[in-house]
């Protein structure tokens, strides 16, 4: 008889976590590792990282084909505590991030950077830049910082091509759900023949004009359809006339 996520011996948090992942029965958890986890819901990577030391000492999440484990390499104690507190239990989670955000570990430090470059070269692993995903995307201008940058390589995101694969609440994760960046992004991208897959919602600069859906957000705290249609009806007619009006013929035309 197939066990629940319920019935295991884990903790509530790690439950939790399970289930908003999407897995109920311990089946489903059959063949995934922290990499294919981590890489089929690349928005949810902390969620994953939060319960990965618990999955793995309870037994329930097999690593990776070939993994190699930090328990069995030899390296410094320096960069061993590193690793661990990171939640990088084998070397190819590594790849999973950029060279750039691996230096910027708490701790780590040039020689020890030095030290981990030589591991994975070693261990035939092969650590990468964002430079190529900056490169590029340059010539569309988008709203990116480095952090920006470093999600991209994350989610595997390398060219403009790429978010055709992604929601636009997708895109306001990338921008740190920073309304405005997601706003322009997303008018720089849908310029440039990028289509966004569906979800379950729309964002309001999806359907109105970025002026107006930006006073909207600025104003009343209003960013998406479903927010806006939790309104009241005395609230939306309290808006301005000059917003009042599109914010109508957009509600008509939802419910068609």
């Amino acid at each position: 008889m197939d066990l629940q996520i319920n019935d295991l011996k884990i903790s509530y948090h790690a439950k939790n976590i399970l289930h908003e992942l999407g897995f109920t029965m311990v089946s489903d958890l059959e063949g995934q590792n922290y990499i294919s986890l981590i890489q089929k819901f690349p928005f949810k990577l902390h969620h994953i990282y939060s319960i990965i030391q618990e999955l793995n000492d309870a037994g329930y999440l097999l690593p990776p084909d070939n993994a190699v484990s930090i328990y069995d390499v030899s390296m410094s104690k320096r960069l061993f505590h590193i690793l661990e507190r990171n939640y990088f239990l084998y070397l190819s989670q590594l790849t999973l991030c950029s060279k750039e955000e691996l230096a910027s570990l708490r701790n780590l430090g040039e020689q020890t950077m030095i030290e981990l470059e030589e591991l994975c070269q070693a261990y035939h692993i092969e650590l990468h830049s964002v430079q190529s995903i900056k490169e590029s995307l340059a010539q569309y201008h988008l709203p990116f910082t480095s952090r920006h940058y470093e999600t991209l390589y994350k989610y595997n995101l390398a060219s403009i091509d790429d978010f055709n694969k992604i929601t636009t609440h997708d895109l306001h994760i990338i921008c740190q759900q920073y309304y405005y960046d997601t706003m322009k992004a997303y008018y720089i991208l849908k310029d440039n023949g990028v289509v966004f897959q569906e979800w379950e919602d729309q964002y309001l600069f999806e359907l109105l004009s970025g002026k107006i859906a930006q006073k909207i957000s600025r104003k009343y705290r209003i960013d998406t359809i479903a927010e806006l249609r939790s309104c009241s009806e005395e609230y939306i007619e309290s808006m301005p006339s000059a917003i009042l009006s599109s914010v109508k013929a957009m509600l008509v035309e939802y419910q068609k």
